[in-house]
């Protein structure tokens, strides 16, 4: 097999490519919304000015046998500059893979090879890959003695697993986490009256959506930079996302009203028995009744009651309020790839030998 790489940089040009997408996913059964043409398209006007997306289409006379999408920018690594390419994203992407027809060990060959020819990068992040992914396993078998690499530290993402029914599962829960949940209910309860919906075509143009935004901007999270209305055009990146999961039957969007504003919300993408919560917001202002966990605690219910889920996947990090919920994690790899030059090698050295000597030494000072 002779693979030839073509790289993909205008809007036009990535659009047009939305049929043989569909086509390739369809024949390699990475069918997920997340590795959807819709789900990168979504992604590809919203990475801002400072980063440009790009998608490397790895063809065999002519035919599509791997899409693999990314990003490429500038920034400054510990005071160090870089040119870093990574797999193209939006913040709240629940894992990223490259679209790979068989043979993937081909695949990771010509990616490395690519890799190695171009200029424009000096670190490559191929970051929250799946453990099922076929371009991981072939990567990690491809680099050794071609590129200096190492794999950082994984995200982990918990999960609940649907299985039975409810009252057996609330049942098999500890009595501090049912005690916890009652008081919640009840604290909200005497707050006013509370009133919770799902919603599965929301106009990205309407009232709901902007109530959503209007959530997101003064959310528990706002103050931490990642709100929808506060990130760097996020607020187009779920408005496009909105339109498409909402025609495609993916959207699952659950909102908790107290006295009739919204106050509590979970923006959710599903597909094939399994749920992904992308992003959750609460008014901060009623923390004192959470708001965010009794819509939780409702969600939870409706997914057994309801059937035809498997999974309720929670999103990445491991607070403790989701861990009381979890039955299992889900761990995605994280590899890191260095150009091979001096520089490369430096910053390869530097993360490899040199910070975590360093951790250490302060950890034992410490």
């Amino acid at each position: 097999m002779s693979l030839r790489i073509r790289r993909v940089e205008s809007d036009v040009d990535f659009q047009a490519l939305a049929g043989a997408w569909s086509d390739l996913a369809a024949r390699s059964g990475q069918t997920s919304p997340f590795l959807s043409h819709d789900w990168f398209a979504c992604c590809w006007p919203a990475v801002g000015p400072a980063r440009r997306p790009e998608l490397l289409v790895v063809e065999d006379g002519g035919h599509p046998v791997a899409m693999v999408p990314l990003m490429r920018w500038r920034e400054r690594q510990r005071g160090m500059p870089v040119r870093r390419l990574a797999l193209l994203e939006c913040p709240d992407t629940p894992f990223i893979d490259a679209i790979v027809e068989e043979p993937a060990r081909s695949v990771a060959g010509a990616l490395v090879a690519h890799l190695i020819a171009r200029r424009d990068w000096d670190v490559a992040s191929l970051q929250k890959l799946p453990a099922s992914s076929p371009l991981l396993k072939e990567l990690e078998a491809t680099l050794p003695g071609r590129l200096p690499w190492r794999r950082a530290e994984p995200s982990s993402s918990p999960y609940l697993a649907v299985t039975g029914d409810w009252e057996a599962f609330w049942k098999g829960t500890s009595q501090r986490f049912k005690k916890t949940c009652r008081n919640i209910q009840n604290r909200l309860e005497r707050a006013g009256t509370v009133r919770i919906e799902e919603h599965t075509d929301v106009d990205p143009n309407g009232a709901l959506f902007d109530e959503l935004v209007a959530l997101s901007r003064r959310s528990w999270k706002g103050d931490r930079g990642v709100a929808i209305a506060t990130m760097p055009n996020m607020q187009g990146f779920f408005g496009e996302l909105t339109r498409r999961a909402s025609a495609r039957g993916w959207l699952s969007l659950w909102t908790l009203r107290l006295d009739g504003r919204l106050v509590a919300m979970e923006y959710q993408v599903r597909d094939a028995g399994r749920v992904n919560a992308l992003r959750a917001d609460f008014d901060p202002a009623l923390r004192d009744v959470s708001p965010g966990s009794a819509l939780n605690f409702a969600i939870a219910r409706a997914l057994f009651e309801r059937g035809g889920v498997h999974e309720y996947d929670m999103g990445p990090g491991l607070n403790d309020y989701k861990m009381r919920w979890a039955t299992g994690t889900h761990e995605a790899a994280h590899l890191m790839i260095y150009r091979p030059t001096a520089y490369g090698r430096l910053l390869h050295l530097l993360d490899t030998r040199v910070r975590p000597a360093v951790r250490r030494v302060r950890e034992r000072m410490a």
